[in-house]
């Protein structure tokens, strides 16, 4: 590549959520540690980069710049400029130029002026802020084009965590990129993010490229842009995928490796696991598609069934998009623990921070689990498939050419073992049930709910309301962060066991998962579980009723 000019090597965010280093990134800034020596030149912030709060984000970029190896971040509308106290090492982060709004780079002649900014649909979902602040997409991106060509920018490029809207078949016209490439015509290059497209052809709109390399670092995009008299001309791209059969650079190997041992010190030691251990074999490939939900039924059934197995709750609720990977057979078809947390790696817990969202249950009626389910139904333009119902306790039937937010016509309790019963969905229902889910997804059902202007009040079990998060925590014995060892120097003897019912911290959804998986019978000379495909992993549990 180097023959046909400069090259730039550009993350668009997300960059600290989805494996388990990410549950020890506040200490370790392992990710942005990886991007650095990796040789990227900078990233840029997702949605998913405040999970923790933004205390806990700027102490993983503190973290990578102690340890020497952290690349520019730039985050053109995201704003720490107020005055809370939890914004001050962010303050101090920025001063150090380590977080900025542009860069400009220049590069084999060529001044490359870079800017970084999240979308609309990334900001809306972004759970905890805390007092950071985002302005406006589109006027964001006028001014810092305005201001990177009056620097002296040659090309301009905009790190988007907006993305671009994938429809089932046929060329992607439509997203947020695509909008910002026509607001804003100043920008010469759009390379997004956020939506988790790989688009293998670049998408042109009204003359600028728009880019995206999907995922989890499955696919590398090469885009070989060529500048004449101002004018840029797409020559090639490449949607490269990454895998096993590519030699991995022994340095960061090595790096890999010490942060293998710290996060499963940091993360799983605390309730009794190790990050290699087994805790299933499969036989097939396990999918987690949201273009065909068909296929990800078994996975979806399994991690709602562990939830509603931890919980001890009559209803499990999740969605297609909260499983965030899929089981791969490989070699071996073992599941190791850290294979299983790719699962659910989303959120933080209600006094514990560390990774993962805590198991929370709350009492609605029939009516309004029959709203939460409307809400999924619809889903996210931007997303679609990822807010599609995973159940457990239940099954429901659904139509969609019935007006909106009405679209559930049935609601029956209960399991392949002991049966289902039709419940009561109307408005006059008053029963109570108690249903379990992620915190991270219970925030997002309560907020598109409030939005929607729908009701959906969470309740205790003698049915008033819940006034904070602790409240909705499963009733077992929980605890704070303080009888946790202190993070990052866990001895063997600190060491808090007995992970299961009788544990006394809160329950994560990735820890729900693993701790089912040791329950399910089929055990091989290891005793670790085989996971079959049976009829209650396929159990099709959301029915739709113009199929």
């Amino acid at each position: 590549m180097r023959s046909q000019g400069p090259v730039l090597v550009l993350d668009v965010g997300d960059f600290s959520i989805g494996t388990p280093f990410g549950g020890a990134t506040h200490e370790t800034g392992a990710e942005l540690q990886c991007l650095s020596m990796a040789g990227y030149d900078a990233t840029t912030f997702g949605n998913h980069e405040f999970d923790a709060g933004p205390e806990a984000l700027a102490k993983a970029i503190a973290a990578a710049k102690k340890a020497g190896h952290v690349p520019p971040i730039l985050a053109a509308n995201t704003h720490f400029d107020g005055d809370d106290a939890g914004l001050s090492q962010f303050k101090e982060l920025a001063h150090a130029e380590l977080i900025r709004s542009h860069m400009l780079l220049e590069r084999g002649g060529i001044r490359f002026g870079l800017f970084g900014m999240m979308g609309t649909d990334s900001i809306q979902f972004t759970i905890n802020p805390g007092a950071v602040t985002f302005s406006d997409p589109i006027e964001t991106a006028r001014k810092m084009a305005k201001q990177l060509r009056a620097e002296g920018a040659d090309v301009v490029i905009c790190l988007s965590h907006c993305g671009v809207r994938e429809p089932k078949s046929g060329s992607i016209t439509e997203g947020e990129d695509i909008d910002l490439a026509r607001a804003v015509p100043e920008i010469d290059v759009i390379v997004g993010g956020h939506t988790h497209t790989f688009v293998r052809e670049p998408i042109i709109a009204d003359g600028t490229p728009v880019v995206q390399a999907g995922c989890y670092g499955a696919a590398l995009g090469e885009l070989v842009i060529r500048m004449e008299g101002g004018k840029r001309k797409v020559e090639s791209y490449t949607l490269h995928t990454v895998d096993d059969t590519i030699p991995g650079d022994p340095r960061l190997a090595k790096a890999v490796e010490a942060f293998k041992a710290e996060t499963s010190r940091i993360l799983f030691a605390p309730r009794g696991f190790a990050i290699d251990e087994p805790l299933a074999v499969i036989d097939r490939d396990w999918s987690n598609s949201f273009f065909d939900l068909t296929a990800s039924i078994p996975l979806g059934n399994l991690t709602a069934d562990a939830i509603r197995h931890a919980a001890k709750a009559d209803v499990a609720l999740n969605a297609a998009g909260m499983v965030r990977a899929g089981l791969t057979k490989g070699n071996s078809g073992v599941q190791t623990v850290y294979d299983v947390f790719l699962l659910a790696p989303l959120g933080i817990g209600v006094a514990d921070q560390s990774a993962g969202g805590s198991l929370v249950v709350v009492y609605l009626t029939g009516r309004e689990i029959k709203n939460c389910l409307e809400f999924m139904l619809i889903g996210n333009p931007n997303l679609p498939g990822q807010y599609f119902p995973r159940v457990s306790g239940m099954r429901f039937r659904y139509d969609l050419s019935r007006p909106k937010f009405d679209a559930v016509t049935q609601i029956e309790l209960g399991d392949l073992a002991r049966g289902y019963r039709t419940i009561d969905i109307s408005d006059k229902s008053t029963n109570l049930y108690s249903v379990a889910c992620n915190l991270y997804f219970g925030l997002v059902l309560i907020s598109i709910s409030r939005k929607a202007g729908v009701s959906l009040v969470p309740k205790k079990k003698d049915g008033t309301p819940i006034k904070s998060r602790a409240e909705a925590l499963p009733e077992r014995p929980q605890s704070g962060p303080y009888l946790l060892p202190p993070k990052g120097t866990i001895e063997e003897d600190q060491t808090v066991r007995g992970a299961g019912a009788n544990s006394s911290m809160e329950i994560k959804e990735w820890q729900a998962i693993m701790e089912y998986l040791k329950t399910l019978p089929k055990k091989n000379d290891r005793e670790v579980c085989s996971l079959v495909m049976d009829e209650r992993a396929a159990e099709n549990r959301t029915i739709n009723l113009q199929s």
